[in-house]
Parts: structure tokens; sequence; C-alpha cells
């Protein structure tokens, strides 16, 4: 009896301590859209760009000017919103794509599944390339 109290002790004491190893590595940092995309961000050559308050749709196929737009922001730091709900509706959505493959789609708060506190600099990036064209 006393050989089974303490296994069931010793187990439950193991799985609280994996249950905080875990919570540890969920924890989130600031991350930049570099780091997110899933590949050589230097390969995309494409993108489009949609309003979300009109629905209009803009492509920009000068991989130059995709590229130097991409630098512009691909290191400014990300922070995951704390609400994880889902939300309607959003400012502007980007696809990224490199040839004719869509390797990636955001919004300035939404990005491979998670959203992020909106960075102002990311939203402003996003307008000043729509407004250009």
């Amino acid at each position: 009896m006393l050989v089974r109290n303490l296994m069931i002790i010793l187990m439950l004491m193991v799985a609280v301590a994996a249950s905080g190893c875990t919570a540890e590595a969920n924890i989130d940092e600031p991350i930049s859209l570099g780091l997110l995309y899933p590949g050589e961000i230097e390969r995309v050559d494409r993108m489009e760009v949609m309003s979300g308050s009109t629905g209009e749709k803009k492509m920009f196929d000068d991989a130059g000017q995709v590229q130097s737009w991409l630098k512009s922001i691909q290191d400014i730091e990300l922070t995951v919103s704390l609400d994880q709900s889902k939300k309607d509706g959003f400012l502007y959505s980007v696809s990224l794509f490199e040839g004719d493959k869509k390797t990636m789609g955001f919004t300035p708060n939404f990005i491979d599944d998670k959203y992020y506190e909106t960075d102002e600099r990311v939203v402003e990036a996003i307008e000043v390339l729509f407004e250009k064209q």
C-alpha cells in the first residue's frame, strides 16, 4: 500500500513538473516577419495585396520592388497578442509568392495561425505600397 501511494505521488510530481516545462516552452517572444517566413524570403518575387475595406486587389510582380518592400518590414518585431480569439475582418491581406506558388499569407495582425499586436509601421508600409500603384 505504501509503495502504491508513493508511486502515485511520484507520478503526480512528474506530471506537474512536465506541465511546467511545457508552459515555459510555449511563451511567445517577439518575432519578425523574416523569421516567420517558411523558407528564404529573398526568393519572394511577387505579391498580392487586398484591401479589407473595399476588396480591391493589387498585384506586385516587380521582384525588385517586392524585395525592397519586404526588406523594409522584415525585421519589425511582432508581439503575439494575448487575445487569440477569432476576429472578423482585416485592414489588408498580403500574399507572398515564389513564381506561381503562394508561400505565405498574412494580415497586419494575423500570421501563421496566430494573432499579433498590430504594428502601425506594418500597416503604414502596406498602405503606402497599396496607394502607390
